[in-house]
């Protein structure tokens, strides 16, 4: 079961360490017959994005939090014994919520990257991918690599380290940084900008969510690189990160994490 919060609670959340002792705790004293015969799953809060459709996101029909990331999170949690809540924050708060103590995970479309190491550990890849590119829907021009947007103005996720490799290139007009796709995809359709990077299965879920109004979505475009995806915690945190790769290598192992990602339509 999971549970959505905000962000805007104060204070921070006890140690994933010291509830695996509360918990511990518990069950000991109900093996001695102090309580019933069972102890409630641990509890861990994870951070996820607000509209990284089909990663995670908050589903505005349901009002639940939805997603690959999620649903592998949630699989995991079963196997390993613990329960997660949500709290909805924008990717480029996520690390400095967990890093605070804000949360215990980050579930989210997030790669693992050189910087972000020293800060967060992260699980095992969970899958991989290469960024996209939308367009406006009257662009008829054929955009198969980075050097054909050479000279224009280009939005990108903020936060995001492809985004820094973006501007490192020198050979865009302007890149523009942007806290949410939804932003991106208006100034698409507005002519602002000529393109918008972003996980190529982010778009494509969007695109047949029909929410990419005046754009289109580039096949075909090659990416600077593919990356992975992964669960992140607070360095040092090795018991959670544990049992998130013991938890995660069994449900790839009995095809739960395929049937995860076929049920998001995400394309790899």
């Amino acid at each position: 079961m999971s549970h959505i919060t905000s962000q805007t609670a104060s204070g921070t959340h006890g140690s994933f360490i010291q509830r695996i002792f509360v918990t511990a705790a518990v069950a000991l004293s109900m093996a001695f017959g102090a309580g019933p015969s069972y102890a409630a799953p641990v509890q861990v809060s994870a951070g996820t994005t607000p509209s990284s459709v089909p990663n995670a996101f908050l589903d505005l029909k349901t009002h639940e939090i939805a997603g690959v990331m999620p649903d592998a999170i949630r699989e995991i949690g079963k196997r390993e014994g613990f329960d997660v809540s949500f709290d909805v924050i924008p990717f480029p708060a996520l690390i400095q919520s967990v890093v605070s103590d804000k949360i215990d995970l980050i579930v989210a479309g997030m790669t693992p990257t050189p910087k972000r190491q020293e800060v967060v550990d992260f699980s095992q890849p969970v899958a991989e991918f290469g960024k996209g590119i939308i367009i406006n829907a009257s662009d008829k021009a054929s955009y198969r690599t980075i050097q054909d947007l050479k000279g224009m103005i280009v939005g990108a996720g903020a936060g995001e380290e492809t985004s820094e490799e973006l501007v490192k290139l020198g050979i865009f007009k302007e890149v523009k940084m942007y806290n949410t796709a939804a932003d991106m995809a208006r100034d698409v359709a507005l002519g602002r900008i000529t393109a918008a990077f972003n996980d190529y299965p982010v778009w494509k879920a969007q695109e047949a969510a029909g929410t990419l109004q005046g754009c289109r979505v580039v096949d075909g475009f090659m990416p600077l690189r593919r990356v992975p995806i992964a669960f992140g915690v607070k360095k040092g945190n090795a018991v959670l990160l544990l049992k998130i790769n013991d938890g995660l290598a069994k449900i790839k192992a009995d095809g739960t994490l395929d049937k995860i990602l076929k049920k998001w339509n995400f394309v790899q």
